[in-house]
């Protein structure tokens, strides 16, 4: 962490001690009991399950304070606040201003941590570069990230993900972004956001919060209608990437090699260089672009741009490959969209021999799920996939399209079916795609077909 003692944390929650406060460094802020330690500050949240405070007590001797919404009976020092949960921000805030790195802030419907993953390995040949860890892109997880910068960080890369209006100004808030990068504005969480202009509109809230530092850049992607015709406000400035030339950070020459791998020209202005990005699909090419763009935006030559890029390597679950049998399973199953998912199936249509896929429910898709579900299954008809499975009751509305477009080999399964029938179907030479929302765990049925590799 970096340099802060238990007054600093009184003034940024707004508490009140209960007493006197021991003097010295703070060595970490903890959410999780298990992880007291000398000089921790454990922040009692009240949640679904368990309520923090009931925790304090036993933490006697262990940390150097608690953060509490009331007074427990331990000898323990505690600074008293509204909320807990606020206080995790208002500490984040804190230290995010404090420290005095650059953050670019990651956003958008689909892609958000391939983007985060490759900006962060890009950023990292110039800078000591933090970055979002797992799914911590939330009013919880961003704020803990931020609770991990130390003085010898020079940027951070934050994954901002939202799911109602008014999410991302709290997060925004946090965060202060002096560059936000914005992948796409598609059909995700409209049951909460409506529509597409709904999105781009909750997404956008980030700008508001930005520093003016950097200029307050945008990184847009100018292949998205939505992106490409919002109206930048007076005092940002926009940069387009997509595949247009007139775009300042593009692509051209884009050779795929299989699953494994994808060649492309990279143009920033008038300058270009090759690169082999260890990754498939023209959607990752596209992801590279917004890294690239951001990289120059910090003062990368083209050089380290391009060795970034070079050297991702991708989150478990995001297009992830292992063998079983001589066969390549590709693990997709982090989470799913409609976009996403086309964009994977895409990359299996790209594998040689034989294309299996075993794919379940994208949730949160409000009144258009039926259709956008089927709009999956035709494609995979299209794409003349030699075997699909599906699992969970909206999936069936892609199998169902599927079959309706002419695929024969579909079946609905549950878990439990699926693994059975692809431990016995598997052959060498082929290759499998499991893809679904989070919340559907496909993991599970790999994990139950290749053992825990």
């Amino acid at each position: 962490m970096i340099k802060l003692d238990l007054n600093e944390i009184t003034k940024a929650t707004g508490g009140r001690a209960n007493g006197p406060l021991p003097e010295g460094n703070i060595e970490s802020m903890i959410t999780d009991s298990r992880l007291a330690a000398d000089g921790a500050v454990f922040i009692a949240l009240k949640g679904e399950r368990a309520d923090g405070h009931s925790f304090v007590k036993g933490l006697e001797g262990r940390i150097l304070a608690a953060v509490v919404e009331r007074e427990v009976d331990a000898s323990v020092p505690q600074i008293v606040v509204p909320s807990t949960f606020r206080a995790v921000g208002d500490i984040g805030s804190y230290i995010r201003e404090k420290s005095g790195v650059t953050v670019i802030g990651i956003t958008g419907s689909v892609g958000k941590t391939s983007v985060k993953e490759l900006t962060a390995s890009v950023i990292s040949q110039k800078y000591n570069t933090l970055k979002t860890e797992k799914n911590h892109n939330n009013e919880l997880g961003l704020p803990m990230t931020l609770f991990r910068l130390t003085e010898e960080h020079e940027a951070a890369v934050l994954e901002m993900g939202i799911s109602y209006f008014g999410e991302m100004t709290r997060l925004s808030a946090v965060a202060r972004p002096d560059m936000a990068v914005f992948t796409n504005i598609e059909n995700v969480h409209t049951e909460n956001l409506i529509d597409r202009d709904g999105v781009l509109r909750a997404k956008t809230e980030l700008v508001a919060n930005m520093r003016g530092t950097l200029g307050g850049v945008l990184i847009l992607n100018g292949e998205d209608d939505k992106l490409l015709n919002y109206a930048v406000p007076e005092g940002r400035r926009a940069v387009y990437y997509g595949f247009d030339r007139r775009f300042f950070a593009h692509a051209d020459g884009i050779v795929p090699h299989g699953i494994e791998s994808t060649d492309f020209i990279l143009h920033l202005g008038e300058e270009a260089i090759p690169v082999c990005l260890p990754a498939s699909g023209k959607h990752m090419v596209l992801n590279s672009l917004a890294a690239a763009a951001a990289g120059h935006e910090m003062g990368l030559e083209l050089p380290e741009i391009k060795r970034g890029l070079e050297s991702f390597v991708p989150v478990e679950g995001r297009m992830t490959k292992l063998s079983f049998n001589g066969a390549s399973v590709i693990n997709d199953c982090y989470n799913a969209s409609p976009t996403s998912m086309a964009a994977s199936l895409n990359v299996l249509a790209g594998a040689s021999g034989r294309k299996l896929a075993l794919l379940g429910d994208m949730l949160e898709l409000g009144e258009r799920t039926e259709e956008l579900h089927r709009g999956i299954g035709r494609l995979c008809a299209e794409l003349g996939l030699d075997m699909l499975l599906t699992v969970g009751g909206l999936a069936g509305h892609i199998a169902s399209a599927a079959r309706e477009y002419g695929l024969e080999n579909v079946r609905e399964v549950s878990k439990e079916e699926a693994a059975r029938i692809l431990k016995d179907e598997l052959k060498p030479g082929d290759t499998l795609l499991v893809k679904a929302s989070r919340g559907m765990a496909l993991e599970t049925v790999i994990k139950a077909v290749t053992g825990d590799r």
